[in-house]
């Protein structure tokens, strides 16, 4: 759609002026009966007049202020909702004029009413009137100019990212050329309540990040070497800042490798838009790679394969249960040669909840040891006999020390269970339950010489039985 020339309408405005003049001098002679001053048509002829005079105004004003003096100022197109208001401004004058003059009425008086109902108007279109005075405020401020390229993010999870040129900023609407060749109309309150980037300001050149990831056994410094001069390769071509120096820095490390961030300058879309000149920067540093041996790096996973281990039960290898005798404090200290035979004797027992090992006063063959869960020990005392628990044994723990005390053994290992067995009767006697640790423990090496001396006492006539029976 083509638009009238300023100079024609221009014309037009002045042969309006001309006609409704002409009209007036001719008014006398088409009515002498009635006065010119009070004849309707003479009121309608001067208003007309003045509507003309505004417009002429108007147009003088575009032409010579804006589009001259203004426009070179500025250094572009001059928006036209600053025009807008000053030709709002100049018609209310020129109504004003004709309201007084022509019409004889209070000019006060009409501009009262007038405001009173741009009041009520601005209540009930508050959010076109907000659009207006946004778009205002966006043109003095000058922060935003036509010809910038702008980013606008707004807010909310699936609002996405605005980009374009600023066409023109109007009453109630900004328009934007995006890079597609579409337009995007956007109202000006979201000028004003989303982040706004600008990449023509305050200077021509931006500064741009490509990121290119290389394994970390490459030396950094000559990765920086490599890519800095892939960057600088680049001086010279359209678009590309040649007075600021580009830069190669190390990002960040993953198990990818090391991060490296390309920076460099350009004139955004003079001709190259951000996206074109991050794919020169990246095509010509990966040529720059391959002429060096290099490709940017992958993910990398190091798989270990073995096979799952069988879940076995505490004895059921010799070496399992040689270790459980080993984690025990009462046969931790014997060689590897007298453990195994006693690991080889060692038999598993499960026990039902609430199931008796022992009963009290029954005479033990074996010695027990827990290797999973936990027993009481229950004494039966007091009138009438109750069951008392005295103690709870736990993984490790051992009871039925006397059944070690028949065979051949060797002298460490009577030593061990005859303190093992002081221990557990001090432990159970109640007598010495209140006394010092230093008592307690003279009471065990008493107890531990008695209970060595009547064992070698009462095995010593088994073990020369034995020596003659083998003698024989």
């Amino acid at each position: 759609m083509k638009t009238a020339s300023p100079w024609l309408t221009t014309a037009a405005s002045v042969c309006g002026l001309c006609v409704s003049q002409i009209s007036l001098r001719l008014l006398p002679t088409l009515s002498p009966d009635e006065p010119a001053s009070e004849s309707w048509l003479a009121k309608l002829l001067w208003a007309l007049t003045a509507i003309a005079a505004a417009h002429l105004v108007n147009r003088v004003i575009g032409i010579l202020v804006w589009d001259r003096l203004v426009a070179k100022a500025l250094g572009g197109t001059v928006p036209a909702i600053l025009k807008s208001m000053v030709s709002v401004v100049v018609y209310l004058v020129a109504m004003s004029l004709v309201v007084g003059g022509v019409y004889g009425q209070d000019v006060a008086a009409f501009l009262t009413a007038l405001g009173a109902g741009g009041v009520v108007l601005g209540l009930a279109v508050r959010g076109i009137f907000s659009d207006l005075f946004t778009g205002l405020a966006v043109n003095l401020d000058g922060n935003v100019a036509i010809g910038d390229w702008v980013q606008l993010m707004p807010r909310g999870p699936q609002a996405r990212v605005l980009l374009g040129q600023v066409r023109e900023i109007g009453w109630r609407s900004t328009q934007l050329e995006t890079e597609e060749g579409n337009l995007l109309i956007i109202p000006n309150t979201l000028l004003a309540e989303d982040l706004v980037t600008n990449f023509s300001r305050p200077s021509g050149a931006s500064r741009c990040e490509c990121p290119i990831d290389l394994d970390a056994s490459v030396p950094c410094e000559r990765v920086k070497r490599i890519l800095l001069g892939a960057a600088r390769s680049l001086a010279g071509t359209p678009g590309f800042v040649t007075d600021r120096e580009p830069a190669v820095l190390a990002n960040s490390t993953s198990e990818r490798g090391v991060e490296y961030l390309i920076r460099f300058w350009i004139q955004p879309w003079s001709p190259l838009s951000p996206t074109s000149a991050r794919d020169a920067v990246l095509s010509r540093a990966l040529h720059h790679l391959a002429i060096a041996g290099l490709a940017p790096a992958i993910e990398k996973t190091e798989i270990f394969y073995d096979r799952i281990p069988e879940h076995r039960g505490s004895d059921a290898t010799a070496e399992n249960r040689e270790a459980l005798l080993e984690s025990i404090e009462l046969f931790a200290g014997l060689e590897v040669e007298d453990r195994r035979p006693l690991a080889a004797a060692l038999r598993r027992k499960l026990l039902a909840p609430q199931e008796s090992v022992v009963e009290q006063g029954d005479r033990g063959d074996s010695l027990y040891i827990i290797a999973e869960g936990a027993l009481d020990v229950l004494v039966t005392a007091g009138q009438p006999p109750a069951a008392v628990r005295v103690a709870t044994l736990g993984a490790g723990d051992f009871f039925g020390e006397m059944s070690l005390l028949t065979g051949e053994h060797r002298p460490d290992v009577g030593e061990m269970l005859s303190r093992a067995v002081a221990e557990r009767i001090i432990g159970l006697d109640g007598a010495h339950r209140g006394s010092a640790a230093a008592a307690k423990a003279a009471a065990v090496e008493t107890l531990s010489a008695q209970v060595s001396r009547l064992m070698a006492e009462l095995f010593q006539p088994r073990r020369r039985s034995a020596a003659s029976a083998i003698s024989s």
